[in-house]
């Protein structure tokens, strides 16, 4: 048998404990706050479905997860931010169908790569998106409203959560499938164009159904339709833009939770198991009733394959909507 000379053995032996040094600094994660950005204004959408799961995932881990709003440029601020992070699970963040896919073709110098910057940990929500307008707009269901545009080219007002959002694209495609022009009014929030629509200085937007379900519920604003291919829940006398005027549109939000690329894997492992364990929180299961939000886990390698198979999809509907947030 052969024998390592002193100074190979001492090497050797000073490898070993510091893998084992990290072995226990990974067990002993998380040891102090976790930080997660969400890339949206709070009040938006996004934040009130994602405040309960970061006080569940706290519980979970031990250590509160704190939610930092980054909103901004179509998520860009928010997601750059969480990508220039240190890697040690003390910031992770929430990615969506917009930051981890749309983004990649809707800029041509997007300062992140969503597959390479970012490390995918879970998949957490996906819901449907609706068509609402203001109380007064001459138009009660979607085949009204492209009858409408039809006859007033360029006189219809949309808004949208900002150039690039889901919501933005999901007009793009209204208009480019049924040949109508539209006003595009981006937002800083969903809250704001609502708002709007709500007062009158807006007449039609899309939005996921969390944002907007309160003023539907109060009668602030009329629904037209959903953007799913099922109805939503909550709103089952609404019917879908594919039953009602539009065979096979669909546009479904969907997110989870990443963190930056280098995030160790037990860490990355730690993080799954406690957000699948969060997402059956009953505080959490209750809001996502009642929003209508599919609160569905799944492994790092689903959430890393949904990425891959939604960029050029949604790099394709982009193209042919001949949308552009450059």
């Amino acid at each position: 048998m052969q024998i390592l000379p002193r100074r190979a053995r001492s090497a050797l032996s000073l490898c070993v404990a510091l893998f084992a040094a990290a072995g226990a600094a990974h067990a002993e994660w998380p040891e102090r706050p976790i930080k997660l950005i969400v890339p949206y204004v709070a009040g938006s959408g996004p934040d009130v479905v994602l405040r309960p799961i970061a006080d569940a995932l706290g519980r979970e881990l031990g250590q509160p997860v704190i939610v930092d709003n980054r909103g901004g440029a179509g998520g860009i601020v928010g997601t750059q931010a969480l990508a220039a992070s240190r890697p040690d699970g003390y910031t992770i963040g929430f990615g969506n169908l917009v930051t981890l896919a749309i983004n990649k073709s809707m800029y041509s110098k997007l300062p992140y790569d969503p597959q390479l910057s970012l490390a995918p940990i879970s998949l957490a929500i996906s819901n449907a998106l609706v068509l609402i307008a203001r109380n007064d707009f001459p138009a009660g269901n979607v085949q009204e409203l492209i009858g409408y545009a039809r006859a007033h080219p360029g006189k219809v007002s949309v808004g949208s959560l900002g150039v690039g959002s889901s919501a933005h694209l999901a007009g793009e495609m209204l208009k480019s499938e049924t040949g109508t022009t539209m006003l595009h009014v981006p937002y800083k929030s969903g809250q704001q164009a609502v708002v709007d629509i709500s007062g009158g200085q807006l007449d039609v937007m899309i939005d996921n159904v969390a944002g907007v379900l309160p003023f539907i519920r109060s009668g602030q604003v009329k629904v037209l339709g959903a953007t799913s291919l099922a109805r939503v829940p909550v709103l089952p006398d609404v019917p879908t833009v594919d039953e009602s005027a539009l065979k096979g549109f669909e546009v479904v939000s969907w997110g989870g939770i990443v963190a930056p690329a280098g995030t160790p894997r037990p860490i990355i492992d730690k993080l799954n198991a406690a957000v699948a364990k969060a997402l059956k929180d009953p505080a959490v299961l209750k809001l996502n009733e009642t929003l209508s939000v599919d609160a569905t886990p799944s492994t790092p390698e689903q959430f890393a394959s949904l990425i891959a198979a939604e960029i050029p999809r949604w790099g394709a509907m982009v193209k042919r909507s001949g949308a552009s947030a450059d």
